[in-house]
């Protein structure tokens, strides 16, 4: 039981760190994901705004800030979850229906976490290599 235990308190704080690092990387490449948003809108915009009423970059920034304040909620999210299963684990007094149910929820917010994280860094992969490819520039 204390394997168990250790090696999921070890798994939470590398995934503590890992989040730790992977918050400043997001938010330097957010500069550069407004630009990419506004370069492949830009025959949109010219179609159907042929009068240029609308600034160049009024859609990418808005489709970006929907894209920040999404990913802003889920941590938050992230974060209840996991200071209540804590609650939880420590509130349980030994019952091993709550410690049960806390290590569940502490899971799955993880488990949840990692998924978002890896479909951000997947969509900026994916889309590197599609200028890349396209343009002959990257990111």
């Amino acid at each position: 039981m204390k394997n168990k235990l250790k090696f999921f308190l070890t798994l939470v704080m590398v995934f503590n760190v890992l989040a730790l690092v992977a918050a400043p990387i997001a938010l330097a490449e957010s500069s550069q994901v407004n630009n990419l948003i506004r370069d492949q809108l830009k025959p949109v915009e010219d179609i159907y705004s042929p009068n240029q009423h609308v600034d160049s970059s009024t859609f990418a920034k808005s489709i970006s800030q929907i894209i920040k304040v999404a990913l802003g909620f889920l941590a938050i999210i992230f974060l209840v979850l996991i200071l209540y299963a804590g609650f939880t684990w420590m509130t349980a007094a030994g019952n091993e229906d709550r410690i049960s149910t806390a290590k569940k929820t502490m899971a799955a917010a993880i488990v949840g976490v990692a998924i978002v994280l890896s479909a951000y860094i997947i969509t900026y992969f994916v889309i590197d290599q599609l200028l890349i490819a396209t343009q002959g520039t990257s990111l």
